[in-house]
């Protein structure tokens, strides 16, 4: 239901028929593309401390996704001051640097 859900809005798009999707890509974009519906079924499936886990590492080095980042930080998380908290890991890894890492 949920990976359908993603589906429709533009996630998996590489990946064929309902394949097993790791729990970590399932997280990644369900954060980056799902709607509060279906936000609340993927904090009902995971413990929040993994999906903090995968948003940390995945999402939040990402300036491009700062506006979402600190919606996420707001609702989802509970952070008293989220501009203070993303900071750090938009200076940790930029995706230029990512890039740079993952050719490495």
């Amino acid at each position: 239901m949920l990976y359908h859900s993603l589906k429709k809005r533009g996630g998996f798009w590489s990946y064929a028929h309902q394949p097993d999707v790791p729990d970590e890509l399932l997280i990644e974009e369900c954060l980056r593309r799902g709607d509060v519906p279906d936000l609340k079924v993927l904090f009902s499936l995971f413990p929040r401390k993994e999906i903090a886990a995968v948003w940390k590492k995945n999402l939040l080095p990402d300036e491009r996704l700062y506006r979402h980042n600190f919606y996420l930080a707001c609702i989802f998380f509970n952070i008293k001051n989220p501009k203070r908290y993303i900071q750090p890991y938009l200076n940790y890894a930029g995706r230029q640097q990512r890039i740079q890492e993952l050719i490495a």
